[in-house]
């Protein structure tokens, strides 16, 4: 089996090789000027025996999906949360066959569960996969069913909110209230039709009472589009309406196409109404032209969230543009290959904590392009180089106190996350060398955040609700746990607070009095512990 090495490099610029002179260019930081509050990276995801994983069909069966083992499995689980660090997941549903078909009955006010069917990866299987992922670190997941039931029309706005309803409470049945829910995938794309805003509109109108009723906190995010042009037409719609608007969580969009001009009307959309906008699809051929447009995601359109196309896939799709590959012969696993957009993501999402905040940065060379977060006292700035010979760049900085050393890490055309050498901070100032072609990021934030991401059997999933939080959490004792304590924690793993517990139920804490940040939970008996992470939003 494979095992992710990490190279060290004993220099910071490679100049010797091109025997090009470096230039000069200067990178301003203001951590007074604070941007969007970042909540992590993610991936799309099939869950693995989905024949779609290999190249197959919707037509084939279960046995022709990739027959991998539970420990094989794991090792790309481990590879893609707890080293790479992403939080998010994206189940890609609803392709492989109806969940209603026919409808249930002719009354979309009483459901016939019955009629549905959750069977494998139309939806339980990513309900199990959860069960494998939430321990690792991920605490945001929102299925995109990408397509709706062929009886479904532009005027039966009653039936999809039945509809809808039935996939989010069996995540809830099934013990994982889920954060989020995307309202449509592409609704801007004519696979099974095109779904007017005035439609999402109604079906959020109809959707939120009903979760409401049933106690189910479950946020929309709308409408996941095929790009800005498509998400915008749709949003405004559905943000302007006061009644759709307070149960949507997120504004979120594609990169397949779009204009710039209606990235900044999305951007401009979530500040109105405060709420997010997140970029929940795409990728590139070329791992570096990736990495350009975090960079720009983030740095000009104020997203707070980037899930690339696929975590993993098999080695069929073109170009690596999935983190990891799957190698397979026949449908026999055979090993796995890390793409470079793993490593190019990582110089984000491994420092760029849940909760961190962007804060203004500028390059006086637009092809240095540099992006600048902030989570308390912790410092990261990661920058790329376009260029195709070496830059030295001058670092100024404004607003961080303390600073004295930064971690330095490099990824290029031929390196994956060098380990280069500290960068000493003097004067609120630095200068550094960038490699031609490539992405450092200097940081005073480690990998880990403080504790033990080991999956032992002793380490298991906690169940913690509303998540985001702005007051309370709401924390579920597992039946097993008798009495013990539970313990939050900050990302550099310092005790913020502890309680007692005795009995199961639901216990509750108070954080209105924290700063917006990640955190993590642990509950601990005499036998077993329990740990979650939660992200509190002010």
């Amino acid at each position: 089996m494979r095992t992710l090495k990490i190279l060290t490099i004993l220099s910071l610029g490679i100049l010797s090789s091109t025997g090009l002179t470096a230039q000069n260019v200067s990178i301003n930081i203001n951590a007074i000027n604070v941007n969007q509050t970042m909540e992590g990276f993610g991936s799309s995801l099939r869950v693995f025996n989905d024949p779609h994983v290999i190249g197959g069909t919707t037509s084939d069966p279960i046995t022709a999906g990739l027959v991998i083992s539970a420990a094989e499995e794991d090792t790309i689980l481990n590879l893609l949360y707890n080293e790479l660090g992403l939080t998010r997941v994206r189940p890609a549903t609803g392709e492989d066959g109806p969940i209603e078909n026919p409808n249930d009955n002719n009354n979309p006010y009483v459901t016939d569960t019955s009629q549905f069917d959750f069977s494998w990866k139309k939806m339980d299987a990513h309900i199990e996969f959860m069960a494998r992922v939430i321990p690792r670190g991920v605490n945001t997941y929102f299925p995109s069913t990408i397509k709706l039931e062929s009886w479904m029309t532009a005027a039966n706005s009653e039936e999809y909110a039945e509809w809808a309803f039935a996939i989010i409470k069996r995540w809830k049945d099934r013990g994982y209230e889920l954060p989020y829910y995307a309202i449509m995938n592409e609704p801007g794309y004519a696979r099974g039709g095109i779904w007017p805003g005035t439609y999402l509109r109604d079906c959020i109108k109809l959707l939120g009472p009903r979760l409401d009723k049933a106690g189910i906190n479950t946020k929309i995010v709308i409408p996941d589009d095929l790009n800005a042009n498509e998400a915008y037409i749709r949003a405004q719609i559905i943000m302007g309406d006061s009644v759709a608007r307070k149960y949507v969580g997120a504004l979120a969009y594609h990169l397949y196409g779009g204009s710039n001009s209606n990235k900044t009307a999305m951007m401009l959309l979530g500040q109105q109404y405060n709420v997010p906008v997140w970029m929940t699809e795409y990728s590139r051929p070329n791992a570096f032209d990736w990495g350009n447009l975090i960079h720009d995601v983030i740095a000009n359109y104020n997203v707070s969230a980037v899930d690339h196309m696929w975590g993993f896939f098999g080695n069929q799709e073109s170009n690596g543009t999935q983190y990891i590959s799957l190698n397979f012969s026949g449908t026999n696993y055979t090993g796995y290959t890390i793409n470079k957009h793993y490593y190019v993501t990582g110089q984000y999402s491994r420092y760029v904590k849940q909760g961190s905040q962007r804060i203004d940065a500028t390059s006086s060379n637009t092809n240095v392009r540099v992006t600048a977060f902030k989570n308390g006292a912790d410092f990261t700035v990661t920058v790329i180089n376009n260029h195709s010979n070496p830059q030295s760049v001058d670092f100024a900085i404004n607003g961080m106190n303390n600073l004295a050393t930064l971690k330095a890490i490099r990824t290029s055309q031929t390196e994956n996350w060098a380990i280069l050498p500290d960068i000493t901070v003097a004067n609120d100032s630095f200068t550094a060398t960038l490699a031609p072609n490539s992405i450092t990021t200097f940081t005073t934030v480690n990998p880990s955040l403080g504790m033990n991401n080991s999956l032992s059997e002793n380490i298991l999933p906690l169940t913690i609700y509303p998540n985001p939080a702005r007051d309370v959490i709401n924390i579920q004792i597992p039946d097993e746990a008798s009495k013990g304590k539970i313990t939050l924690l900050n990302s550099n793993g310092q005790h913020i607070k502890e309680v007692q517990f005795t009995g199961t139920g639901i216990q509750q804490l108070n954080i209105s009095h924290l700063s917006k940040g990640l955190y993590w939970v642990r509950l601990k008996d005499d036998n077993k512990t329990w740990t979650a992470k939660v992200l509190i939003s002010k």
